[in-house]
């Protein structure tokens, strides 16, 4: 059974790559949000046990000084959610490397079938936004194509 395990900065600390989209968000299109959060997310699909699990999340995948971490999703303030991933079939290098990373802290290969599939949840805070301003960061800033 696949789970979900999401990473994020801890609040206090900047977001660089939020902060990096807010800015371009500004200079490039006249877009005001206050703040863009992300948070990466790995969609483990792989028949772990709970003891795994948690021991992946805090050895691999989780630096406890700057980042929180969760099987349940985290909670984030935001009036707009933008989730990219990648379309079928194209290759998930971030998830190859990460199914390399667990194999090496467990010991053992994961099986025929098994893998870990990588995407982002950008969280924007921004009330006074529109959905063609958050269409035009998904599309111009995060690569989107299509309506949200």
């Amino acid at each position: 059974m696949a789970v979900r395990l999401e990473i994020t900065l801890k609040d206090h600390l900047i977001d660089p790559e939020g902060e990096g989209i807010r800015k371009k968000a500004r200079a490039y299109f006249g877009i005001d949000a206050e703040r863009i959060r992300s948070v990466a997310i790995l969609t483990i699909d792989a028949a772990l046990s709970g003891g795994e699990l948690e021991r992946i999340r805090q050895e691999v995948f989780t630096n406890p000084v700057t980042q929180l971490s969760s099987y349940r999703p985290l909670a984030q303030a935001c009036d707009w959610v933008i989730w990219v991933g990648l379309r079928p079939g194209v290759r998930d290098n971030p998830g190859a490397t990460a199914v390399e990373a667990i194999e090496d802290v467990l010991g053992r290969r994961l099986g025929a079938g098994e893998a870990v599939y990588t995407s982002k949840r950008y969280c924007i805070q921004g009330p006074r936004l529109t959905r063609q301003e958050v269409e035009t960061i998904a599309g111009q800033l995060l690569g989107l194509i299509g309506k949200l």
